[in-house]
C-alpha cells in the first residue's frame, strides 16, 4: 500500500513539474504572439503609408504628362509667354534704400525674488 502511495506521489510531482514547464512555455508563446501582433500592426501602417505615397506619386506623374503641367512650367519657371501676352519683368532698384529699424528703448526693472513673494502673498 505504501508503495502505491509513493508511486502516486511521484506521478503527482512529475505531473506538476510537467504542468509548470507547459505553463512557462505557454507564457513565452504568449509574449512572442504579443510582439508579433505589434510588429504586424506597425507593418500594416507602414504598408498603408507606402501605398498612399505610391498613389500620390502616380497622381503627380499623371499630372506631369498633361498639357496643363507643361504650360505651368513654361510660364512660371521658364518665363515663356504666349502670343498676345505682355511680359512683365520686375527689376531690382538701382540704389536700394536701406532702412534701419528704430532702436527700442527697453527698460528692464530688476525685481528681487523676495519682492515677487511679497507681492504674491500680500498683494497691493
Amino acid at each position: 500500500m505504501k508503495k502505491i502511495l509513493k508511486d502516486k506521489r511521484i506521478i503527482l510531482v512529475v505531473l506538476v513539474i510537467v504542468l509548470v514547464f507547459m505553463l512557462l512555455d505557454f507564457n513565452q508563446r504568449m509574449v512572442l504572439l504579443s510582439k508579433l501582433r505589434s510588429q504586424e500592426k506597425d507593418l500594416k501602417q507602414r504598408y498603408a503609408d507606402l501605398v498612399a505615397t505610391r498613389d500620390a506619386l502616380q497622381a503627380d506623374l499623371e499630372f506631369t504628362k498633361s498639357d496643363e503641367a507643361v504650360e505651368k512650367w513654361a510660364r512660371e519657371e521658364a518665363a515663356m509667354v504666349q502670343d498676345g501676352d505682355i511680359p512683365i519683368i520686375i527689376m531690382q532698384p538701382a540704389n536700394p534704400v536701406v532702412t534701419q529699424p528704430p532702436a527700442e528703448d527697453a527698460v528692464i526693472d530688476e525685481i528681487e525674488k523676495w519682492e515677487i513673494w511679497q507681492e504674491l502673498f500680500f498683494g497691493d
